[in-house]
């Protein structure tokens, strides 16, 4: 396995997913609960993808 290839992808999907964190954190403060969850759906396939692991649903809950 590439690490070097692997690591610049995986920080590329942290990347992305901050930008979608933020972005939700906004979007839920102006219209009620709405969520991206295509686009935290495609970043899971890229986390599978790029770990050859399968996709997860994190959830957090209490």
């Amino acid at each position: 396995m590439d690490f070097v290839k692997l690591t610049g992808e995986l920080c590329a999907i942290i990347d992305q997913q901050n930008v979608i964190i933020q972005a939700q954190a906004m979007e839920l403060a102006q219209h009620d609960a709405l969520t991206r969850a295509e686009e935290i759906a495609a970043l899971r396939q890229k986390y599978a993808e790029a770990t050859g692991g399968p996709v997860k649903n994190w959830r957090c809950e209490s």
